[in-house]
């Protein structure tokens, strides 16, 4: 049996933003299974010690061209949150887990998601209610519904080992991606993990 494609991400990642398009299109063209893992990314940071690129300022220079660059070549957008980094994304990620038993629901609210943080000249607040009630009533979700998805102890259950797993496993930041064992970091890796897919195929 082919192997998945697990999807380790934080909405707070700019980089996971281009990785969600890029992901759906590695799925259109092969075919693969996709495991879509909302981890938190602060924990995974905090424990491995390491630091966002906006900390070292020719890094952050760096990093507005590139993700111009990379954003251009999945045909998106990419406008600077005013509110990063200092945002909670954790109530987003349970509501995104909660959704997991709707997959072209679940797709649907994280495109909205990163849409709305990372594209919209409205910028979304994850961790201001007013701001992603804004959010769902423009994308078309019932806010209620998502609240109460993002307090379920179950989804928080979830997310938290889907971020120790992501640690246990090597992970050290946003996007990651495993085949089986093999862990693959950043969306212009996935070339080299979706040669992984084929080869389990």
């Amino acid at each position: 049996m082919a192997k998945a494609l697990e999807f380790y991400f934080d909405y707070i990642s700019p980089y996971s933003h281009i990785a969600n398009a890029a992901v759906k299109a590695l799925k259109a063209r092969t075919g693969a299974t996709v495991e879509i893992k909302p981890m938190f990314l602060g924990a995974v940071m905090q424990t491995t010690g390491n630091r966002p690129p906006g900390t070292v300022a020719v890094k952050g220079a760096y990093m507005m061209k590139d993700l111009g660059r990379c954003a251009a070549r999945q045909g998106l957008t990419v406008r600077m949150n005013p509110y990063f980094p200092m945002v909670n994304t954790r109530g987003l990620l349970r509501a995104t887990i909660g959704l997991a038993g709707d997959p072209a629901e679940q797709q649907r609210f994280i495109d909205a998601c990163f849409r709305h943080m990372w594209q919209t000249p409205e910028a979304l607040n994850p961790g201001d209610d007013a701001s992603v009630k804004a959010m769902c009533e423009a994308e078309g979700f019932d806010f209620a519904e998502i609240q109460r998805l993002a307090e379920d102890d179950a989804n928080k259950a979830v997310m938290k080992e889907n971020t120790d797993t992501a640690i246990a496993r090597g992970a050290f930041g946003s996007p990651t991606f495993f085949v089986g064992d093999d862990m693959f970091f950043g969306h212009d890796r996935l070339d080299y993990a979706e040669e992984a897919l084929m080869a389990s195929a």
